[in-house]
């Protein structure tokens, strides 16, 4: 019930308010929306006459004044209070001056006539909207405790007036689609304000200043579209157009402006009344809003936006830095790839607030934003992973650049992003909820990113070195049938994604990335011709490239190594977890030959499961004790340690497997720490190279493919899943015979040698499209997945 009484025969007031909570002062009082758990009581020291809004909603003012027993000359000791709809018909005839009340679920505002009537600076609104109760304190007779005990609750159905009827000097209530706003900021006084644009079928639009001690409490708009309905604005006349201010009681509630998504309010207070009208309000005015989208600004991609353009931009924050006093940097990603060259904001790494490897692996995908004035102490209180709208944001493209004016005339324009100061246009930096329509897409579009781009984001250095090799890539006419092309059978099949419609390589030419393709195309060339060129190093740590050592460059550097040993003075010795022994080779470099056997817990211990240190030793020779050893570590003699030797040469030979090191990822141990494997005997390569402070490379194909269907041909490259699409390890083909044979016949089948072009098989594969490189420079590359070559037992 919104009116109660507490008759002294019930006991202490204190008791009969238990459940109301904690009993809050007026110089207590904050500014929020019915403050829970909490009652504020007072004695009714001026009682105003009801009158009527614009919307013939009921208004009654009562002054309280705070209840104490100490005496008071401060203006916090009164307080204006107003009581709104169907709240003021049950007070009015039941609360009389000299009462003393308690409020309940009311609502504190800042009060326009404090300075005027030297009361309290806040003012409380109290409705049935907000679920406000009304306990009187008095001595009534039975009459009046009756009337009190019988009234109900009713809601009341309130009247909102389209904008093309407001008048002047009206309080109204209205519902609005959002053409334009801009974010809360402080007004010259100490209130927080937020001005915004509202249309309605009608075609006129109403202009609102709302102001609130607290920011919290004004409308949660995410962007243009949204949906408002205002309680209580009134209306005035200001530079010759009508425009509404927060009233007594005012309330909003927001709701997202999209087709198909609930019609979940955005309150500024706890309570609200919504009912199945207002819903359909909600549902009309959003189909109306979504029929004319030209009414209304739309948010702007990255691989959308264009030089000198003002937009909004949905993104997630990456990493942020301070620059300056006036300037904090902003590095976001949306999902989409700008085509601009990017000039990235120079700051230290170590300035950088965000996790590094994200940075590192979305940063093909950020750009840098550069923020001023008043958006730096939002910019700095954000939090690397935030979701934010950039509103009036400026894509301002850089061409007198410092290259230009160094001497280089042909250096290519660079975008910058600038969110300039003040609040003109709307500009500003909006975090956004987690559960709002915006987030959801967004997210999509950052999940798609990262599974059909992560291959070029990680492949750029890959790219590098691709590139950069020789040899053709324009590919021979082919000619044929389509139909007939349809029905041959292929030698590749799909591993997944057999859902994807096929397309001709015309259509996926034609097409931006990044995307997923299902392709039907005959290999018309290959690269390299050479097949052991095709197995390279890889790091992934870092993602480098390198080809394999050959054989003429190995021996030289271990007899390089070898020498430098022979010359460090120091004389080979046993040691506590090894056994060394020393010969002579007689040949033309007269070298001296040192392995040192590792110890073990074994009370026997077997060739083929032996750990051996060796130094001084040519190619020939590795190879000679590969085949007798199971672990062979080559090394080299210095004055301190023993120590690895330069990681162009194998750290490892195990099991006939030449294991290399990554040498800008590496931080080379002296070999002494292999004594911690000894313990346990545990002689894994994983195992070694963690000791041995050694980052593994790994054996990976990495071949060109030149594809053609007649409607057009491309290159694809086929690595990272390689060894799927062949059925053999990249490590085992280095070291088998047998298996570099089966990848010789693996490719004559695909692209049969002399043979014409026109009999060559159709292969079945998916392609996924990526961009590398900028600017002017960007490209478009492609790459196979999720296809494997059919019956590989039979070849």
């Amino acid at each position: 019930m919104p009116l109660q009484q507490l008759r002294d025969a019930d006991g202490p007031m204190e008791t009969q308010l238990s459940g109301c909570g904690e009993w809050i002062e007026y110089d207590k009082l904050q500014l929020e929306s019915a403050p829970i758990n909490k009652y504020i009581k007072g004695t009714i020291l001026m009682k105003y006459p009801p009158y009527e809004l614009g919307t013939g909603e009921k208004v009654m003012k009562i002054v309280l004044e705070e209840s104490t027993t100490q005496p008071s000359t401060s203006n916090q000791a009164s307080i204006n209070t107003f009581i709104f709809g169907k709240l003021v018909e049950d007070c009015e005839s039941i609360l009389k001056q000299g009462d003393t009340v308690v409020l309940t679920n009311f609502q504190a505002s800042k009060s326009p006539s404090a300075s005027k009537d030297g009361r309290h600076a806040f003012q409380l609104e109290l409705s049935d909207e907000a679920g406000t109760t009304v306990f009187v304190c008095c001595k009534t007779g039975p009459e009046s405790a009756a009337i009190i005990r019988k009234t109900k609750v009713v809601m009341q159905d309130y009247t909102y007036v389209p904008l093309n009827m407001i008048k002047d000097g009206v309080t109204v209530n209205v519902y609005g689609v959002v053409k334009f706003f801009k974010q809360p900021y402080r007004s010259k006084g100490t209130d927080y304000c937020m001005t915004v644009t509202i249309v309605d079928p009608t075609g006129a639009k109403l202009h609102c200043v709302i102001f609130n001690g607290n920011a919290d409490h004004l409308p949660k708009i995410y962007r243009t579209g949204d949906v408002v309905r205002f309680h209580r604005v009134k209306i005035q006349e200001f530079n010759s157009e009508l425009q509404a201010i927060s009233a007594p009681g005012f309330s909003v509630l927001t709701f997202d402006g999209a087709l198909g998504v609930p019609a979940t309010p955005r309150a500024s207070s706890k309570s609200y009344h919504f009912t199945a009208t207002d819903l359909q309000m909600v549902e009309d005015l959003r189909r109306w809003a979504n029929a004319n989208t030209s009414t209304f600004k739309t948010t702007v991609t990255l691989a959308d936006v264009k030089a000198a353009e003002y937009f909004d931009l949905t993104c997630q924050l990456v990493a942020k830095a301070v620059v300056d006093r006036s300037a904090v940097m902003l590095k976001v990603w949306d999902g989409t790839k700008c085509p601009h060259t990017l000039k990235d904001v120079p700051v230290d790494r170590s300035a950088l607030e965000g996790d590094a490897s994200e940075i590192t692996r979305l940063g093909p995908l950020t750009v840098d934003v550069l923020t001023y004035d008043n958006h730096t102490a939002t910019a700095k209180s954000l939090k690397p992973g935030t979701y934010l709208r950039i509103c009036n944001l400026h894509a301002k493209l850089v061409v007198g650049s410092s290259e230009t004016r160094s001497g280089c005339p042909g250096a290519a324009p660079k975008m910058e992003f600038h969110l300039h100061g003040g609040t003109t246009y709307g500009r500003g930096i909006m975090p956004l909820p987690t559960d709002c329509e915006d987030v959801r897409q967004l997210k999509r579009s950052l999940e798609s990113a990262l599974s059909s781009d992560q291959d070029s984001m990680e492949d750029l250095t890959l790219l590098d070195v691709l590139n950069s090799s020789s040899g053709p890539s324009a590919s021979e006419e082919i000619s044929a049938d389509c139909v007939e092309r349809c029905q041959q059978e292929s030698k590749t099949v799909l591993t997944a994604h057999q859902h994807i419609s096929p397309k001709s390589l015309g259509e996926v030419l034609h097409q931006t990335a990044p995307r997923k393709h299902r392709i039907r195309a005959k290999l018309v060339n290959y690269e390299p011709r050479a097949l052991h060129q095709s197995v390279k190093l890889y790091c992934p740590h870092c993602r480098s490239l390198q080809e394999v050592p050959d054989d003429d460059d190995l021996d030289t550097w271990l007899l390089d190594a070898g020498r430098a040993g022979a010359g460090s003075g120091s004389e080979p010795h046993d040691a506590g977890w090894y056994e060394t022994t020393v010969w002579e080779q007689e040949d033309q470099r007269r070298r001296q030959i040192t392995v040192r056997f590792v110890k073990t817990k074994r009370l026997r211990r077997t060739p083929e499961r032996s750990t051996i240190l060796v130094e001084g030793v040519s190619l020939n020779e590795l190879y000679q004790f590969s085949e007798t050893f199971g672990n062979i570590i080559p090394t080299a003699t210095r004055p301190d340690d023993l120590v690895l030797n330069d990681l162009s040469i194998p750290f490892l030979i195990q099991d006939g497997s030449w294991h290399y090191g990554c040498r800008r990822c590496s931080d080379p141990r002296p070999v002494s720490v292999l004594q911690s494997l000894t313990q346990d005997d545990r002689w894994e390569s994983s195992a070694i190279a963690k000791v041995l402070g050694i980052q593994q490379l790994s054996y990976i194909f990495v071949m060109k493919f030149t594809l053609d269907d007649g409607s057009g041909s491309l290159d694809a490259f086929l690595w990272d899943e390689a060894e799927k699409f062949f059925g053999i390890s990249a490590a085992d083909v280095m070291i088998s015979e047998v298996l570099q044979g089966k990848l010789t016949r693996i490719m004559n089948t695909l692209c049969p040698p002399k043979t014409s072009p026109e009999d060559y098989p159709w292969l079945e594969c998916c392609l996924k499209s990526y961009y590398v490189g900028e600017g002017l420079d960007q490209k478009t590359c492609y790459q196979v997945f999720d296809s494997t070559v059919a019956g590989l037992d039979a070849i």
